[in-house]
């Protein structure tokens, strides 16, 4: 008889529990009140435990109840995308989303969809910062239609697809429907709401690798069932995202010569195949598309600093998942090479906080699927005291309460525009009409996704570097090549230090003169740019 995990029914439990989960997902109280149900609650648990009452009954579950659960996560997943949609568009009204990322990205691909290869915000071609050709399959939406928002909804689709792949690979892996139902949800659940790594992937500006985890979810479903040509087509896209997706096959290769053992030649095509990816397209083409000079985003790998930020990035990323893909790392190897690009990068990379999680959380939950489905691990769980298992159980459910990312609630909530991001949209389509920005413009940061043409910078400025002087880089020297530049109020200003110093500096500088001023839109001619 296979396990699952429930809560006992009583009333204690049931009411934090519930309460935690409600407050978490509203958001009431900011992002930290949903604990205090949970503070409230940890003395009756530790109680129950201690008199060996138990906090959690180990039971399966009726045929009738999975079959109702498989029923209600359809309808789930369909309205977790349809909040997810609303969030975006809200983004989009209240500014939120930035030039840097998805604004450079939606940028490249309006110049693919136009036929032309080119980066403006660096004046190079887009391979010279990341190999993306992958990208130019939304290149026909934009040539359609050019506007922003058709990235975000692809990102979206892309995320909402993940858990038909992982139910794919359920069925695969097991012959019981009800296993496989359960195992499915438990790690759609993780990958669109609870666990963290993969939740802050979905929130965080676009990027190209956000199109990959249902891919590389198919493709090893593709390896299993030996669909080479299904497999191979996949994997093309995949490394035609980024650079360091050279790690997917790396990790396939690794667990068909650990866990696989009838692959062995595959595992090392797939492992030479990978590393050959990653170090030619990092130290190759790269540089040839920037006359043999580094790109500013090739990491300075760093091997052996930062252990300690080193080791709590592992044990926040593994916890949550009961620290399995590490106890069989022969499934987890999986995703051990996605893992290590973070490890060795840039310290960023392991805060969970932005994107660069979104290959290895995937390849980690699929390694659970694995590892419940073809592991015999209840023979180590039925040796465990009763009083030791409640133990572990409320020890693992309180990492993942401690470690939840903000919900879709809370993502909602702080989406929402106000009057005057209506009235700043009013005006900058004002500014649109009156003015033509064809030869390129400079945007402050939050309205860059707004432009869709081939010439778009963006305004940086500090106290060292104050906005229209001298900058401290390429990137922000490029804005004194537009004729017009174009700031807004009440908006995002990130990469502007302060908003009001960088208009008086404009204001001041001779080189700059104030054309138009709205209630929220300033605009500049440069002219510098002549």
């Amino acid at each position: 008889m296979n396990p699952k995990l429930k809560f006992s029914y009583h009333l204690g439990t049931i009411l934090a529990l519930n309460a935690a989960f409600l407050i978490w997902f509203l958001g009431i109280g900011g992002r930290d009140l949903y604990l205090l149900p949970l503070i409230c609650w940890l003395p009756f648990a530790g109680w129950r435990i201690w008199r060996d009452k138990g906090v959690f009954i180990i039971t399966w579950p009726s045929q009738r109840l999975v079959n109702k659960a498989f029923s209600y996560g359809k309808w789930a997943l369909g309205i977790f995308f349809l909040l997810c949609c609303l969030r975006a568009v809200l983004r989009y009204l209240s500014f939120q989303w930035g030039i840097w990322d998805s604004g450079i990205f939606s940028n490249v691909i309006y110049n693919m969809s136009q036929g032309d290869l080119w980066w403006s915000h660096y004046e190079v071609h887009p391979w010279a910062d990341h190999f993306t050709p992958s990208i130019g399959i939304l290149a026909p939406f934009y040539w359609m239609h050019p506007h922003f928002i058709w990235i975000i909804l692809a990102k979206i689709l892309s995320y909402a697809l993940v858990p038909l792949g992982f139910w794919q690979i359920s069925k695969f892996q097991n012959q019981q429907f009800d296993k496989a139902v359960i195992l499915t949800l438990l790690t759609s659940s993780a990958w669109l709401i609870w666990y963290k790594p993969a939740v802050n992937s979905l929130w965080f500006e676009w990027q190209p690798s956000c199109l990959a985890p249902p891919v590389l979810v198919f493709c090893l479903l593709w390896l299993l069932k030996e669909e080479w040509i299904k497999f191979s087509l996949g994997l093309i896209f995949l490394l035609g995202l980024k650079e360091h997706m050279g790690a997917v096959p790396v990790g396939f290769g690794c667990y068909c010569i650990l866990a696989q053992r009838n692959s062995k030649k595959i595992g090392i095509i797939l492992i030479v195949l990978g590393v050959i990816s990653m170090f030619g397209l990092t130290y190759g083409l790269k540089p040839y598309y920037l006359n043999g000079l580094q790109a500013w985003t090739t990491p300075k790998l760093d091997f052996f600093g930062d252990v300690s930020g080193k080791s709590i990035y592992l044990f926040k990323l593994l916890l949550p998942l009961g620290f399995l893909p590490l106890i069989y790392f022969r499934i987890g190897i999986l995703a051990y090479p996605a893992i290590a690009i973070n490890l060795v990068g840039r310290e960023v990379m392991r805060s969970s906080s932005y994107h660069y999680d979104d290959v290895s959380s995937s390849l980690l939950l699929v390694a659970i699927i694995i590892i419940l489905s073809t592991r015999d691990w209840q023979q180590y769980w039925q040796y465990i005291p009763n009083r030791m298992q409640q133990l572990i159980m409320l020890t693992w459910i309180i990492g993942i309460l401690l470690l939840l990312p903000s919900s879709i609630g809370q993502e909602v909530k702080s989406a929402w525009p106000t009057s005057k991001h209506f009235e700043v949209h009013q005006e900058l389509n004002e500014v649109k009409a009156k003015y033509f920005f064809e030869e390129g413009v400079a945007v402050q940061n939050s309205l860059g996704v707004h432009f869709q043409q081939k010439e778009v910078n963006y305004i940086a400025g500090s106290t060292n570097y104050p906005c229209g002087g001298q900058q401290a880089d390429r990137f922000h020297q490029l804005a004194l090549r537009r004729e017009y530049w174009l700031l807004a109020k009440e908006t995002n200003a990130y990469m502007i230090e302060d908003l009001t110093a960088c208009l008086d500096n404009l204001d001041k500088n001779k080189n700059f003169k104030l054309i138009s001023e709205y209630d929220h839109i300033i605009l500049y001619v440069n002219n510098l740019s002549k």
